[in-house]
């Protein structure tokens, strides 16, 4: 079963308050993210400017407000990426921020998001490099 097919998130795919994203998509920012150093479980951040966010002792805009500084930020929504094998989610990007842990619930452990916005034609303009990383609970990594 893919993640998207979840009922949380095929709520929200079936409302338009999500996009489906391209599997080729997801393969695609995977293939981008393996090009860094890896520990065994996550990216290794020693190398790559980053800053990290604590979301458990902020509201959500709060969360949302700090995270518009960075990067991702400079974009209009947000790809979630649960496998490349599978498709993921595209969402509004401050909806897709102030909600990782629920996009996630299903889809345990660290996990990758970047940026895209969409051109006038309404084609995804994908931005790999202007990603963070959800590490399930409560703390966010962002590339600056």
């Amino acid at each position: 079963m893919n993640y998207i097919e979840n009922e949380h998130l095929a709520q929200w795919i079936s409302s338009g308050r999500a996009l489906v994203a391209p599997q080729e998509a997801c393969a695609e920012f995977h293939d981008y993210l393996i090009e860094f150093p890896w520990l065994p479980t996550r990216l290794d951040w020693r190398n790559v400017d980053h800053e990290e966010l604590d979301a458990s002792g902020v509201s959500e805009a709060e969360f949302v407000s700090r995270a518009m500084r960075y990067r991702v930020g400079a974009h209009s929504n947000l790809l979630a990426l649960f496998s490349p094998e599978q498709p993921g989610i595209i969402c509004s990007l401050e909806d897709g921020l102030s909600n990782l842990d629920y996009i996630y619930w299903k889809a345990p452990g660290i996990r990758y998001f970047c940026g895209l916005d969409i051109d006038p034609a309404g084609a995804p303009q994908y931005c790999y490099e202007d990603f963070g990383e959800f590490d399930g609970f409560a703390g966010v990594t962002f590339r600056l």
